[in-house]
């Protein structure tokens, strides 16, 4: 149940990135959902848990995005395993932690992209990127951020309060 649990929020945390985010666009930006999930799981669950969930996030949408393979492999698995390395160091609960985890997450993921399309991909990025939306989307999932982790803490306590606790009817 758990994994079936979560595979569905990777659908459609990917379902809703891909059709209607684009409602909510702010100068041309939207929020990464898949990366502000993956910086939930390298926070939330153990460090093979959460580099399992970035290069996992990252495999899906390089293969949904058509371009090179490993840009989103590479920024999702680089992010999951520096916080959930970092989480160790910190007290990662409130709005203003998660917002500083998410505004660095972003910032590393769009710098990777970046570099990523004007090195090997030889393509032209808009100067602009980094000083206008580069901003914008770091603030954009720092505000979205804390709200998406509550209620993936929500869906999280549901899931371990319904799974069976086979040592219960054992006493010394």
């Amino acid at each position: 149940m758990y994994y079936f649990v979560q595979a569905f929020i990777v659908v459609f945390l990917l379902s809703a990135q891909t059709t209607w985010l684009e409602l909510f666009s702010f100068g041309g930006v939207t929020p990464d959902l898949a990366l502000i999930w993956v910086v939930y799981c390298a926070v939330r669950y153990s460090r093979a848990g959460g580099i399992g969930a970035g290069i996992t996030m990252g495999l899906i949408q390089d293969s949904l995005s058509g371009g090179l393979l490993g840009v989103n492999t590479l920024s999702k698995s680089l992010i999951a395993y520096f916080f959930s390395t970092l989480k160790d160091k910190f007290f990662v609960e409130g709005v203003i932690p998660i917002g500083i985890f998410l505004i660095l997450s972003s910032l590393f993921d769009g710098l990777v992209f970046y570099f990523s399309m004007g090195t090997i991909l030889k393509g032209e990025v808009a100067p602009s990127f980094l000083y206008q939306s580069l901003p914008v989307y770091s603030i954009y999932n720092a505000l979205i951020g804390p709200f998406m982790f509550m209620v993936l803490d929500k869906i999280n306590g549901w899931l371990n309060s319904n799974k069976p606790n086979h040592y219960a009817g054992l006493t010394r």
